[in-house]
């Protein structure tokens, strides 16, 4: 400790013991500990602070380098603005040198006469279509097709029940006999 040997450190011990006496040797000792403590504290502080302002120095250092290349793409976007506002100008320019007017459809004759050749070809078809009836709607009081049919049995039934009677005349009285009762 400090560059003192063992020899050394024995000789300031006898020292100390002469002149401060075997009493008080132990809380002196304490008192010369803490003196040191407090000093290796404060020099341990110091160290800390200066190191923080080194450190807040390269933070401030990287900042400043940040806000330069920040500062140098706003420039490089403000020419680039620049410069496309110069095309756009350009393009506007040349646009309103250049007069657009519509053309007027009665000057291209071509596309009259195809429009009067297609209205006559639809003229001709319209003629040429044949004329059709326009289909009735089905009658919602007429017979359906199985009462038509029902209707064709019960004809044929009596046509059949008449043939029968006028070659059997009792047969005829049967049943009539057998239908009232």
């Amino acid at each position: 400790m400090f560059g003192l040997g063992f020899t050394e450190i024995i000789l300031i011990a006898i020292v100390a013991l002469l002149f401060i006496g075997p009493d008080k040797l132990p809380d002196t000792m304490r008192q010369i500990a803490r003196t040191f403590g407090k000093i290796k504290r404060a020099f341990e502080d110091t160290k800390s602070t200066i190191q923080q302002e080194l450190n807040i120095e390269e933070l401030r250092q990287e900042a400043l380098a940040y806000r330069r290349e920040i500062e140098k793409a706003k420039e490089d976007l403000s020419a680039f603005k620049n410069v496309a506002n110069k095309e756009v100008n350009e393009i506007k320019k040349a646009a309103a040198l250049e007069s657009f007017e519509p053309k007027d459809i009665n000057d291209d004759i071509d596309l009259w006469d195809e429009l009067e050749e297609a209205e006559k070809e639809f003229e001709e078809l319209e003629r040429d279509k044949p004329k059709k009836k326009p289909a009735k709607a089905p009658d919602p009081y007429a017979k359906s097709n199985h009462e038509e049919q029902i209707e064709k049995l019960k004809a044929q039934n009596e046509e059949s029940s008449q043939e029968d009677s006028q070659e059997e005349p009792q047969t005829l009285q049967f049943k009539h006999l057998k239908s009232q009762g």
